[in-house]
């Protein structure tokens, strides 16, 4: 009998690839140091990709950047969440100086990769993560590492500030200028917008929308605190003012301010002027009287006088400005006063009332036995403003001395007493009611005549554009037109919402104010869109009839 053997499939594996990136840094933005960091990408590009075992996951580099500090380290801290992801098992990196200068951070870093199974080898050191020598190692390496970056940083300091004691500064360009080897240059097309910055605060223009036309026009440079500190720098004026600031080292390199702590050096007429030394110090001038209009509310922009001035007798909070949207006056939002904890919590711990800036200059003009309402008085007079829930204001003098007053928080039983917020065109509202603004009543008188005369919608809409007339929100639309012209509110008739009645039904109060148009041109008028509204519908059952009498098709 043959002896059989049974031949088992073996199947053949293919070995798994090792995924290997590989860290490159330098330290200082130059081309002598972007060409060497060149060299490294090169090099380890070829090196991985001509391993057969080895797959290749990328090369992470950072570019002028310090090895002292990884939060500053994009590309570093991007290979680190790729290792955290699996998608790289091995890093190479030319040394421990360029992976970190930081002995904590190279330690934690380390022990995090270890952790997750990734080996970081130090081609200069030969050391690999992996090795049982590794923590020792890294540890006293890594200490030379950051002593000599601590020296570097020292010796780079001392140059730059001997550099200072001649008047030299540091080869960095402001926004504005160009470095060209020697001395800054213009920009033409940054200075433009450094006029427009320095133009637009001396014309009251907010810094917020100065930033917002930087980032309009495409500057690299357009936050408001850019704005602010450009409008400090004295080197526009074509003067430099050296060691404004300083580096300390504490957790990484630290920017501070220089009040004194180390000497500061005036350079006079070192490159060319942006802005004259008179427009600068106008703005110097307007900052300062910035801070003393009221010292209690410390901004770089005029405040508005009862900033910090007001406090919530019911939480102790302070009264801040908030615009409300809907209610219109014809200069702009209504400016309103309410408590920052009421705001910020949405009435949960704080429900003390708002009150308007009119009816609180209104109030200080009474307390102070003034007739108009200046600032400067004022905030000169006036210490502290208590609002209480009920009503009461309680002012507080410089003097010492006390008055109060009373205002009146609008309830909802008694809506029906409040402006609705609902802006009238030809009308304006006061502490008495709604009362005729010319300017706009005109425009509605002119509405009632062209419509009575006979002409169309569209063409008086037409008619009032060419003539300049403008609503609120910009055009003079047919939706307008028709809103005044079916308006009973013209004629002195108020309708009162539902909500705003007191009664929790609409009611319609007569002679509730002086009306625009006559009863009679508003009945012509009323007359004329019934028949037009008539008409139109007599039209379209007509097509429709028509329209299903053509398409009903005969029978065979």
């Amino acid at each position: 009998m043959p002896n059989v053997t049974k031949i088992e499939h073996i199947p053949q594996t293919v070995p798994t690839k090792i995924k290997v990136a590989a860290y490159a840094r330098v330290s200082m933005d130059s081309d002598r140091l972007a060409h060497s960091l060149s060299t490294q990408v090169s090099y380890y590009s070829d090196l991985i990709q001509s391993n057969p075992k080895w797959e290749f996951a990328g090369i992470f580099a950072d570019f002028g950047i310090t090895g002292t500090d990884v939060r500053r380290r994009d590309e570093f801290n991007k290979m680190l969440k790729a290792c955290d992801n699996g998608e790289i098992n091995l890093i190479l990196t030319k040394s421990i100086s360029r992976f970190a200068r930081n002995t904590v951070d190279l330690l934690n870093t380390v022990r995090h990769l270890k952790d997750i199974g990734v080996e970081v080898r130090f081609e200069k050191e030969n050391l690999s993560t992996f090795s049982s020598e590794c923590e020792v190692l890294l540890s006293l390496m890594g200490t030379f590492a950051e002593e000599e970056s601590r020296s570097t940083s020292n010796n780079v300091k001392w140059a730059i500030r001997k550099g200072f004691e001649k008047g030299k500064p540091r080869p960095i360009a402001p926004f504005g200028y160009r470095w060209n080897g020697e001395k800054f240059v213009i920009d033409a097309h940054e200075a433009i917008a450094v006029r427009r910055i320095f133009d637009d605060f001396l014309n009251d223009i907010p810094m917020a929308h100065t930033a917002k036309w930087l980032k309009e026009n495409g500057y690299r440079s357009h936050t408001r605190q850019f704005v602010c500190y450009a409008l400090q720098n004295i080197v526009y004026t074509g003067n430099l003012l050296l060691q404004r600031y300083y580096t300390i080292s504490l957790a990484g390199h630290v920017t501070k301010k220089n009040e004194g702590e180390l000497p500061k050096y005036f350079v006079e007429n070192s490159h060319e002027a942006i802005i004259s030394q008179v427009i600068f110090d106008a703005v110097q001038r307007k900052m300062q009287e910035s801070y003393e209009f009221n010292p209690e509310a410390h901004r770089r922009v005029r405040p508005k006088c009862f900033s910090a001035k007001i406090k919530c007798g019911c939480c102790g909070g302070n009264y801040v400005s908030t615009p409300r949207r809907g209610e219109r006056t014809h200069e702009g939002l209504v400016e309103a006063w309410s408590c920052s904890v009421k705001v910020k919590s949405r009435k949960k711990n704080c429900q003390n009332g708002v009150i308007t800036g009119a009816e609180l200059r209104r109030i200080s003009c009474e307390i102070m036995g003034v007739d108009a309402f200046d600032e400067y008085e004022f905030t000169h007079t006036i210490n502290q403003i208590t609002i209480h829930s009920d009503g009461k204001l309680i002012y507080e003098f410089y003097d010492g001395r006390k008055e109060s007053a009373q205002t009146h928080f609008f309830k909802s039983e008694d809506r029906k007493y409040k402006d609705p917020h609902t802006p009238i065109c030809g009308y304006k509202w006061t502490k008495d009611g709604y009362v005729i603004y010319e300017p706009e009543a005109e425009s509605v008188r002119l509405v009632y005549k062209l419509y009575n005369d006979g002409m169309t919608i569209s063409d008086i809409s037409r008619k009032m554009e060419s003539l300049g007339y403008k609503s609120k929100r910009g055009k003079f639309t047919r939706k307008i037109v028709l809103y005044i012209l079916q308006n009973p509110f013209y004629i002195g008739t108020r309708i009162f919402p539902a909500n705003y009645s007191g009664t929790g039904k609409e009611e319609t109060v007569l002679n509730d104010h002086e009306p625009i148009v006559t009863i009679e041109a508003y009945e012509q008028a009323k007359e004329r869109r019934e028949k037009d509204a008539k008409r139109h519908n007599d039209s379209r059952n007509n097509r429709h009839q028509n329209i299903g009498a053509d398409s009903r098709e005969p029978k065979a």
